[in-house]
């Protein structure tokens, strides 16, 4: 308010000083439109009877008083000078209310739309944990903005066998989702196509890639972990996609990672991949996580790490898989410290048994 008014007192020292052939009227709007869209009706009318005062006293009392003029006269211009600011200023606030309104309702239909795409997303995830015969498992996905980039998903493939998958789409909000639902209906399609067959990992992580590649942009990818544990033997097959490595602590409390050994699905046409088989035994605990969880910051901007989800793990890698997940999540929002999440947090937390 103090610039509008101070420009509104520049105008009428330049106005008194200028000669009297000359009209200062249209160079008060400047200010008072400052003062309407920037503070306030109020504060428009609060400069227009700035001025209006400032017109009285120059007209009627200072030295510039036209002296042939009659008062009528003198009245009749000042009115009209005041009434067209008056008019300017009601105007003015009356349109940006309007913009306000339509502002409001926009971002309130977004809202709706990001509720429904929320809705309709968390049932493509799984709604409860699946029975696998000795393997325990859970997964929780938290969105930074509404919807999620990010995906798991358990998926039965042939008997004996399940297929355990983790996704992270680059970037966030609602272009992310819509490439997390692609993945996600190409992924089921491909892993109903394994049930009529035994299809290899990297076979299907390579039909993956090819069908995400000529969907969507260059600039858009997603890194990918897909393993598949084998009853018998209790073992893991997995393929890693440029995703985060995941973490397999094993009963006796030594770390293994399960690192990258292809590129990010979408990123080229064609890509090979090589996939890994390891053995498990009972206890044994696999944590596949998005960059969410690593790369949460504080109010410092200090990341989360993966040495402390390391620490957590190593110190509390016997409670059940969902307590687990729920722990993980929890000392991350600590960690945080009320800093906004700037990521999807997505974790996938299996147990041999």
């Amino acid at each position: 308010m103090t610039i509008g008014l101070a420009w509104v007192a520049a105008l009428a020292l330049l106005d008194y000083f200028a000669p009297l052939e000359v009209s200062f009227l249209t160079f008060y709007v400047a200010p008072v439109l400052f003062l309407v869209w920037f503070v306030g009706r109020g504060a428009g009318f609060l400069g227009t009877a700035f001025a209006a005062l400032f017109w009285v006293w120059e007209d009627v009392f200072s030295a510039h008083a036209h002296p042939t003029l009659e008062l009528h006269i003198t009245d009749w211009n000042l009115t009209v000078r005041a009434v067209f600011l008056v008019l300017f200023v009601w105007v003015v606030a009356e349109l940006k209310r309007a913009l306000v309104r339509e502002r409001q309702a926009a971002q309130a239909r977004l809202e709706r739309d990001v509720e429904i795409a929320h809705e309709v997303q968390t049932r493509l995830f799984p709604l409860r944990d699946p029975e696998i015969p000795g393997l325990e498992c859970h997964g929780v996905c938290l969105p930074a903005q509404g919807v999620s980039g990010d995906y798991y998903d358990f998926l039965p493939l042939e008997a004996g066998r399940t297929g355990i998958a983790v996704g992270d789409v680059a970037g966030k909000g609602l272009p992310a989702a819509l490439l997390m639902a692609s993945v996600q209906g190409s992924l089921r399609s491909l892993a109903t196509l394994s049930k009529e067959g035994p299809t290899s990992a990297t076979s299907l992580v390579a039909d993956l890639n090819a069908q995400l590649h000529a969907l969507t942009e260059r600039n858009r990818f997603t890194t990918f972990f897909w393993a598949v544990f084998d009853e018998t033997p209790r073992s893991l097959t997995w393929v890693n996609a440029g995703h985060n490595a995941p973490m397999l602590v094993r009963a006796s409390g030594n770390v293994e990672r399960l690192r990258p050994s292809g590129p990010p699905l979408g990123a080229f046409p064609s890509a090979a991949y090589t996939q890994a088989t390891t053995a498990l035994s009972r206890g044994d605990l696999l944590v596949v996580f998005t960059d969410g969880v690593t790369e949460a910051v504080d109010t410092d901007e200090q990341e989360f790490g993966e040495a402390r989800l390391e620490g957590l793990l190593r110190g509390n890698g016997g409670e059940p898989v969902g307590a687990l997940c729920d722990r993980i999540v929890e000392t991350v929002r600590a960690f945080e410290a009320g800093a906004p999440q700037n990521d999807d947090i997505t974790l996938v937390v299996a147990r041999a048994r």
